[in-house]
């Protein structure tokens, strides 16, 4: 996947429970959409160590829900974070203060950047 700074990266969420192994990826309960701002990307173009992980807190996305059965998520406390681990793969996590947990399917990223060498052509 390709990330460029300031556009939008919107996710799929999945409530967290026995049966999210047998869910379709393209039946999400809930999307998650924030903004790649320059201060985000440099956080994301990291790739940890084997055995490690990188938690990345985010202060503002947008939640657009898919089922009815989840309506008050929108209206209750809840907390967002990317999560990196070795790849790099990118996921991000909703908690509910609830106890609920949303996650996203994780992504293989890879940053790509541009240097400007086809101008120089």
């Amino acid at each position: 996947m390709e990330f460029e700074q300031d556009s939008k990266l919107t996710l799929p969420l999945f409530i967290l429970n026995e049966s999210l192994s047998e869910r379709d990826v393209e039946k999400p309960d809930l999307d998650i959409s924030f903004a790649l701002t320059d201060d985000l990307l440099t956080q994301i173009c990291q790739n940890p160590a084997l055995d490690s992980s990188i938690a990345i807190s985010l202060k503002e996305y947008v939640l657009e829900l898919y089922s009815s059965e989840f309506n008050d998520v929108l209206n209750h406390e809840h907390d967002a974070q990317i999560t990196l681990t070795h790849g790099p793969l990118l996921s991000v996590v909703l908690n509910m203060h609830d106890s609920q947990t949303f996650v996203s399917p994780q992504m293989d990223m890879m940053p790509t950047f541009d240097l400007g060498d086809e101008d120089e052509e």
